[in-house]
């Protein structure tokens, strides 16, 4: 019979491969959050840290809202695309404050400073994430190869890029259907720092003034390129 520590230890094996392709886990930003609830609290009821799942969800219902961080960006930048990927990042912050996710790499507080200043470096300007990386270094945390994390030593609240494609599709004549055109190479949508109340610590990039223009002004059947 398995015990409690297997239990703890399959469960904490199971947080690399969930930030690394969240489509295994969930097709939507809805389904990654209860899949990310029900795993913290399900390592709180192991540890007896009976408190922690709900002030996690407290601190991510005061900046989200009652919709959370679904619903949020839903309603910022439109219903395309799954959220998954945001939605994880935030609950890896959480994973690791409570010892459970190790991430790649933790900035010191020389490293982490120039964070703190990137609202200035975005400059309302479009931003690849091989520039976030030529600038910040190695992110702390790659979720769904779309989201680069940067954690502090500190615990002073992470850094997110968001990067976003909306990998349209093409005709093609000489294959004679459609193909999926991709970047792979990422623009960066907004970056969300720490922040503590509602719909603080959003920045947007020119692609993400973009993003969200489109998503409020479009109609079906119109064009808006």
């Amino acid at each position: 019979m398995r015990t409690a520590d297997d239990l703890r230890r399959r469960w904490l094996e199971i947080l690399p491969g969930l930030f690394a392709r969240t489509g295994m886990w969930a097709a939507t930003g809805g389904e990654m959050d209860k899949a990310c609830v029900g795993l913290l609290r399900d390592l709180c009821f192991l540890d007896e840290r009976d408190d922690e799942p709900q002030r996690a969800l407290t601190a991510i219902g005061g900046r989200f809202g009652s919709t959370s961080v679904d619903g949020y960006l839903a309603g910022m930048f439109g219903a395309r695309g799954s959220r998954a990927a945001e939605v994880a990042s935030v609950f890896a912050e959480h994973f690791h404050r409570l010892g459970y996710l190790t991430p790649a790499r933790v900035l010191d507080g020389k490293a982490f400073a120039p964070l703190h200043d990137v609202d200035v470096w975005i400059g309302g300007r479009d931003v690849r994430h091989s520039e976030v990386e030529a600038a910040f270094g190695e992110p702390s945390l790659v979720v769904d190869k779309r989201v680069w994390c940067y954690a502090p030593e500190d615990g002073s609240g992470w850094v997110h890029f968001d990067g976003w494609d909306d990998a349209p599709t093409r005709y093609s004549p000489e294959r004679g259907g459609f193909t999926l055109r991709a970047e792979t190479d990422l623009l960066v949508r907004d970056v969300r720092v720490p922040a503590a109340g509602y719909g603080e610590g959003i920045l947007l990039t020119r692609f993400g003034e973009a993003v969200r223009w489109n998503a409020r002004h479009s109609r079906p059947g119109r064009r808006t390129d």
